[in-house]
């Protein structure tokens, strides 16, 4: 198995839980948005939004090779509308599969990522990349918190979970 192998298995892994998120918010009305669950939660759809700038935090580390503060601007706004916090995720996943699909297998397998934002010395992209499924996963059982509290049905592609 070469790297791109790893990589593209990882991404695959990726795609299935960034699916199940899509399916939620494409299954949610505008006004499910706006609920909440307890202090400091914030709304649901803010979750998504967070989504979107954590998979923008670990973008721009790719592309700088050192993770940081995030360099996009932040409009929380788009919270509030189902279209814009579609469109932000799936624009940030084409912006980040574009990137990595143009690497060549000598950038893949060299790459290594600064991590010392998070007091970790660095890391390859495989395990970048799988420390953004895990955060992402993190938010996912955020969402189901959200979801069961306000008693809203999950998709069927959750029945992988049991859901």
């Amino acid at each position: 198995m070469t790297f791109r192998d790893t990589i593209n298995a990882i991404l695959n892994n990726w795609n299935f839980h960034r699916d199940l998120t899509l399916d939620i918010l494409e299954n949610l009305s505008e006004e499910q948005l706006n609920l909440t669950v307890g202090k400091n939660m914030g709304t649901l759809g803010a979750q998504f939004r967070h989504i979107g700038r954590v998979q923008t935090q670990y973008i721009e580390a790719i592309e700088n090779k050192k993770l940081g503060k995030i360099q996009e601007e932040y409009k929380p706004e788009i919270a509030k509308s189902k279209k814009e916090l579609l469109d932000y995720l799936q624009n940030t996943n084409e912006r980040m599969m574009g990137f990595i699909n143009n690497m060549n297998d000598e950038e893949l397998q060299s790459l290594k990522i600064d991590w010392t934002y998070w007091k970790e010395k660095e890391m390859n992209l495989a395990g970048h990349l799988t420390a953004l499924i895990n955060h992402i996963n993190l938010h996912n059982g955020q969402i189901i918190v959200y979801l069961r509290t306000h008693d809203i049905p999950f998709p069927k592609s959750w029945a992988a979970w049991g859901l």
